[in-house]
């Protein structure tokens, strides 16, 4: 397994806890307060593999990129594929990121329903 496909799995098994957490500490909770622990912990897995991404396509990273990228990285991630890897690899990763970006909600939510239901037995 790759160090990038290993982020990967590290963000989904994040989203599955984060919502198995957040459904059995504040059940009905829109926001509860796990989700800021979370939050970090994607923004750490994230920024990993963008610095792995980037190392291995020898992009030269700015610091204000970095910066975009802990901060905003829905905005900062699609502006470094499309620098890294032009117009038509960079399109094809953003379809990529937005299907893990939705993918990762539904495992979330997953995450909920498996608490909620595992409870209620």
């Amino acid at each position: 397994m790759s160090q990038k496909t290993l982020i990967l799995a590290l963000l989904a098994i994040a989203a599955f806890a984060d919502g198995a957490i957040g459904q059995f500490i504040a059940p009905g909770q829109l926001y509860p307060k796990s989700v800021i622990a979370f939050m970090l912990i994607d923004t750490a897995l994230i920024f990993i593999w963008y610095r792995i991404d980037s190392t291995q396509r020898g992009y030269r990273r700015t610091p204000w990129l970095n910066i975009g990228v802990i901060g905003l990285s829905i905005i900062a991630l699609p502006y470094y594929f499309f620098r890294s890897r032009g117009a038509r690899g960079g399109f094809v990763a953003l379809g990529l990121f937005f299907a893990c970006v939705v993918l990762f909600g539904a495992i979330g939510t997953a995450g909920e329903y498996a608490i909620y239901y595992g409870l209620q037995s």
